[in-house]
């Protein structure tokens, strides 16, 4: 038998101060608003939890790292990655994480339908009422969805807690005791930690946060690589500089020492030299010059040039006869 109090069904008072020492902890720890993919994807209220992360949980990073940044959601895969029993897989990236890198998230009954936050009740249903569909129990909920909400339109009497609803061919169809749940709406209190609308803006918020996280990494680590070749190029355009400013200098010395060679010899600079041997037009008509001064009644030249390159120079009035 259901017993009313004030409009309200005392089962639902009832499960709700069976948990409460648990509602209580929950509503101190942070809540997160993710899709709940066993009821279809719709909305649902988490709470983090500080233990060890089972198999097909969901986690929330709390730590950083160059694999994942604060905020990021995972479902586990592995409960000992690296049978230490330190960490766990997550199924998006394959990664391992350490127990201290991550909370727990326990889903809530608390589901978000059409911006209305409604808790799900385990009893039976009454006419007017809002269930959600959890599991098929049998063919006669083959035109119902996992995750959807139906109104119940009759009860199938002769059985324990068995409900009509208008499925989704507009037709009437039998959701079986177990298979679903009431949504009891969840009235805005002030005790209540946040309002529906505003837990979904900061769990956008934080979903976004860590998107941009991601984002200013990769721009930092694109940054870092660009600055890299930048430098690279400036020390390489430098190092061109200096030989391109050696190559000036050596090409305007080879250019200097080019027009001197093709500068005639000075007259007085020939005659300076050790030995200078002028000659004349005309076979045999020659002058010696020695340090400038002609050396009158040279008969005879000889001169030597040896594998050293060194030069030997004899002159004598006759022939035989030198005088150096």
């Amino acid at each position: 038998m259901e017993v009313e109090f004030n409009g309200k069904n005392l089962d639902d008072f009832f499960i709700k101060t069976a948990k409460g020492d648990e509602d209580m902890t929950e509503n101190n720890a942070k809540m997160h608003v993710l899709a709940d993919e066993t009821l279809g994807g719709i909305k649902r209220e988490y709470v983090e939890v500080d233990r060890k992360a089972e198999v097909g949980e969901k986690i929330i990073t709390v730590e950083s790292c160059k694999e994942f940044e604060v905020g990021e959601v995972f479902t586990v895969t592995e409960c000992n990655r690296w049978y230490d029993g330190t960490g766990i897989s997550v199924y998006e990236t394959g990664i391992g994480l350490y127990h201290h890198e991550y909370r727990a998230l326990k889903p809530t009954d608390i589901v978000h339908i059409d911006g209305q936050r409604y808790e799900m009740a385990d009893r039976k249903a009454k006419v007017g009422e809002k269930v959600i569909i959890t599991r098929k129990l049998d063919c006669c909920m083959l035109d119902t969805k996992i995750g959807s909400s139906y109104e119940v339109v009759r009860l199938v009497e002769g059985t324990n807690g068995d409900v009509n609803v208008i499925d989704d061919t507009d037709e009437e169809a039998t959701a079986l005791f177990g298979g679903y749940s009431v949504l009891v709406p969840v009235e805005a209190e002030s005790d209540e930690p946040l309002p529906s609308d505003l837990i979904d803006v900061v769990s956008n918020l934080a979903a976004r946060v860590a998107d941009l996280e991601r984002v200013n990494k990769k721009l930092r680590a694109a940054l870092d690589e660009d600055m890299k070749i930048r430098s690279e190029n400036t020390r390489r355009y430098l190092a061109l500089k200096d030989e391109i400013d050696t190559l000036h200098k050596d090409n305007r010395t080879l250019g200097e020492e080019l027009a001197r060679l093709k500068e005639p010899a000075k007259i007085d600079d020939i005659l300076d030299a050790p030995f200078v041997l002028v000659l004349h037009e005309g076979r045999g008509k020659f002058d010696v010059y020695r340090h400038g001064k002609k050396l009158k009644e040279i008969a005879e030249v000889e001169i030597e040039v040896q594998a050293d390159m060194n030069t030997k120079v004899r002159i004598g009035h006759f022939p035989g006869d030198w005088l150096v």
